[in-house]
């Protein structure tokens, strides 16, 4: 640590470097290897397994067909009439019954009857392997003749010289009604018939298959031959409890018995290519590790000469402008080429947030202008038809109904020219009440308002004239054709993540979360079509483009003012079907006053 404290500020860097990268890095190759080792020992085993399942489901599917060719054979009554009458007497139609029988396993097992002296009398395969006599004092006859009518499975050998062949025989009673056996049927299964059986299974290289009787005798092995090291290995698995797996040497064993044929199946798995793999990925382990050893040499004392601490304060400054904080300022400590580099940085900053103000102003004055335009041209459209409706009614007749038509539109006028652009909810609900009552009078009442706004909605703040032109479209256009309608202006919350539809979100992307005031203006009029609606509630076309092609002025100037002040996810979303009526939603932050 002494030493350490006496090195240079560039020394240290260097020193930390290296140590903190060469550690972890022999650390992670050391767990590297230990992860590797498991994880191959686990695909052997799982490889094990697998090829286990796969031979016990050939050896069940092989036996299946043999004990029913075997069960056949050992009940038919011509069998029977066989082996009891003379010789030749049934041997024609008998040949054809044991081919038959053995027509579905007859590429890896032959089938034979001998008669109660263990005497061969009819084969399906005259070969080395099918004996002419068979011994009733021991093997297949004599557990057959302790255990009649059932399979009795067990292996056979064939000696050539030195060299001992190991098989397999199959064989069941055959018996008269008294139970007095009358002979056997024997079917036998050779290497060659094995190999048939588990079609491919258990080649040399990648792992052997062994099948051992109920006495631990081998009776078939997929290699070219096995040692009694292989056997001694089987019969230490027999004494042990599921799951009977063990490493011996070079080799994995696994064992399983199989009760649908009586038989244990042994699986060897070598080791050679894992101990190869180990070898293999060892050496380039060291080889990987010296390198980066050196690499990391090299790379510690390139970068601990670039890092000094006046870079590192320009680098988290220039962090935090891209977070959006262009009010960081940079601590200038020398006159070099670094201090004069600050203090550029200072000066940028400087007159990137008066640019900045200066943009937020202009945006903010030209949407201020905007506004007022579109609700300046509310104002006069609105006036001159109530002037009208007035100057007409004033010449047919003289009607105390313009008291109140003058009055409401005086309270309208109030309301409009008045410098607030901001009102209360419930100030622009009796603003469009106003309205209604004029359009009573003009329309002889032939239209209902209703307007439901709960208490706690009423102090909700909206940009002026948000609802007068939506209703003045419902009256106007949605009843004018009608003797009788309704117009309802209802308020509610709702979640701006439940959908695009009713919130007036109409991006590409999925609407953000949180809760906004919905206020829906419905009639029961004439509706439109769905062309109509397609295109008032079209994002592709904006509001000024629409209002130059001069339609539905209203509709598009409110969009236009709600998007201004509040923007992209606020805004009109129609709904109208022709011949039932139109609904409006109006979607508005959800602002108490």
């Amino acid at each position: 640590m002494k030493l350490f404290k006496k090195l240079s500020f560039l020394g240290k860097i260097f020193t930390g470097m290296t140590v903190t990268a060469i550690i972890p890095m022999l650390g992670g190759y050391l767990l590297l290897l230990q992860v590797l080792n498991l994880t191959y020992q686990n695909y052997l085993n799982s490889e094990a397994e697998s090829t286990l399942a796969q031979a016990e489901e050939c050896l069940e599917e092989a036996f299946a067909n043999v004990f029913g060719a075997i069960g056949g054979l050992s009940e038919d009554e011509a069998v029977r009439q066989f082996l009891e009458a003379e010789d030749g007497i049934y041997a024609e139609d008998l040949y054809r019954k044991l081919y038959a029988a053995s027509a579905e396993c007859g590429n890896y097992a032959s089938f034979s009857v001998y008669d109660r002296e263990g005497q061969r009398k009819m084969t399906t395969s005259d070969n080395k392997f099918v004996s002419r006599k068979l011994s009733l004092n021991w093997n297949i006859l004599y557990r057959a003749d302790r255990h009649p009518g059932e399979y009795v499975v067990c292996n056979a050998r064939l000696y050539e010289g030195e060299k001992r062949v190991e098989y397999l025989r199959v064989g069941r009673t055959v018996t008269d009604d008294s139970g007095r056996i009358e002979g056997y049927v024997i079917a036998t299964i050779v290497k060659d018939n094995f190999d048939n059986i588990f079609k491919g299974l258990g080649k040399e290289k990648e792992g052997v298959i062994y099948v051992m009787d109920d006495f631990r005798e081998i009776v078939y092995f997929s290699s070219e031959s096995y040692s009694e090291e292989i056997v001694n290995a089987g019969k230490a698995l027999l004494k042990m409890e599921e799951p009977r797996m063990s490493m011996e040497k070079d080799s994995f064993y696994y064992l399983d018995y199989n009760d649908a044929c009586s038989l244990y199946i042994m699986y060897r798995q070598p080791t050679g290519f894992l101990n190869h793999m180990k070898g293999d990925v060892l050496g380039i382990a060291v080889l990987s590790g010296i390198f980066s050893v050196f690499a990391c040499l090299f790379l510690s004392w390139y970068f601990s000469r670039l890092i000094y601490q006046p870079i590192q304060r320009m680098q988290r400054a220039i962090g935090e402008i891209k977070q959006g904080n262009y009010g960081v300022h940079i601590e200038v400590n020398g006159d070099d080429e670094l201090g004069q580099l600050s203090e550029s940085f200072n000066a940028m900053s400087k007159h990137l947030i008066e640019n900045t103000e200066r943009l937020i102003q202009r945006e903010r004055e030209l949407s201020d202008s905007n506004v007022k335009m579109m609700q300046a041209q509310l104002n006069p459209h609105f006036l001159y038809n109530t002037l009208d409706t007035m100057k007409w009614m004033a010449k047919e007749n003289e009607m105390p109904e313009l008291v109140s038509m003058a009055s409401n539109l005086a309270q309208i006028l109030r309301m409009s020219i008045s410098a607030k652009p901001i009102i209360r909810l419930s100030e622009e609900v009796a603003l469009v009440e106003a309205y209604a009552e004029i359009q009573k009078i003009r329309f002889e009442d032939k239209f209902e308002l209703i307007v439901d706004i709960p208490p706690e909605l009423e102090n909700c703040m909206l940009p002026k004239l948000t609802l007068q032109p939506i209703v003045e479209n419902a009256i106007i256009h949605g009843l004018a054709e009608q003797e009788a309608g309704m117009v309802l202006v209802q308020a509610s919350v709702v979640k701006l993540a439940d959908g695009p539809q009713k919130t007036g979100w109409h991006g590409d992307n999925p609407a953000p979360e949180g809760e906004a005031l919905q206020i829906l203006v419905q009639d029961d009029g004439v509706g439109m079509t769905a062309a109509e609606v397609e295109r008032l509630n079209e994002t592709g076309q904006t509001a000024k483009e629409r209002t130059a092609e001069h339609e539905s002025i209203g509709y598009n100037n409110v969009e236009a003012i709600i998007r201004l002040h509040y923007g992209e996810p606020y805004g009109l979303y129609t709904e109208s079907e022709k011949g039932v009526g139109t609904s409006v939603y109006l979607t508005l932050p959800l602002c108490p006053g």
